[in-house]
C-alpha cells in the first residue's frame, strides 16, 4: 500500500481506525500532516485552514510572474474573449494549456473564487491568440496578491 491521510472530526473515531489498521498491518503513523499533495495544512481550535502559498510561488515563478504587479480582481471588468481563428504557434499553446492547468489545481485545492474565470479561459486552450495570454497572466496578478487567502473549514462542535 501507499501513502494514505484519514481525517475525522471524531478523534474516538480515528484512534479506533488506526488502532485496527495497525492490527491487520504494518503501517506507521505519521501524525497531523501539515503539507499534503502542495496544501499547507494548519490546524486551529475551530477548524482546519488550507492554502498553497508554496505553489502559488512555485507557478508564479515558473511563468516569470513572482514580481508582477497585482491586481484586485481575476480578470478586467466587460473582457471580451473569442475563440483563435488563426493557428497560434506550439510554443504558444503550451504554455497557456499549461498556465490554465497549474491555475486549475489551484481551483481544486484552496481556490473556488477562481472557478468561473479558470474554466471561462479553459475553453480557449486549443488555439489562445495573444490576448488569451494576456488574460491568463491578469489571473496569475490577481493570484500573486491573494496568495494567503485561506480555505477554512470549522469542525463541528
Amino acid at each position: 500500500m501507499d501513502d494514505i491521510a484519514i481525517y475525522s472530526a471524531d478523534t474516538r473515531y480515528l484512534t479506533t481506525l488506526i488502532k485496527d489498521l495497525k492490527t491487520a498491518s504494518e503501517i506507521s503513523d505519521l501524525g497531523e500532516a501539515s503539507f499534503l499533495l502542495g496544501l499547507h495544512i494548519t490546524y486551529t481550535s475551530d477548524g482546519i485552514a488550507l492554502t498553497q502559498e508554496r505553489y502559488i510561488g512555485t507557478i508564479l515563478s515558473r511563468f516569470g510572474m513572482e514580481n508582477s504587479h497585482t491586481v484586485s480582481i481575476p480578470l478586467p471588468k466587460g473582457i471580451i474573449l473569442t475563440n483563435g481563428i488563426t493557428e497560434q504557434p506550439k510554443e504558444q499553446v503550451t504554455t497557456y494549456q499549461s498556465m490554465i492547468g497549474s491555475l486549475m489545481y489551484l481551483v481544486t485545492g484552496t481556490r473556488p473564487d477562481l472557478a468561473y474565470t479558470i474554466s471561462f479561459l479553459a475553453q480557449f486552450s486549443s488555439c489562445p491568440p495573444d490576448e488569451h495570454i494576456k488574460a491568463a497572466k491578469h489571473v496569475f496578478r490577481y493570484v500573486n496578491g491573494t496568495r494567503n487567502l485561506a480555505y477554512f473549514t470549522h469542525t463541528q462542535q
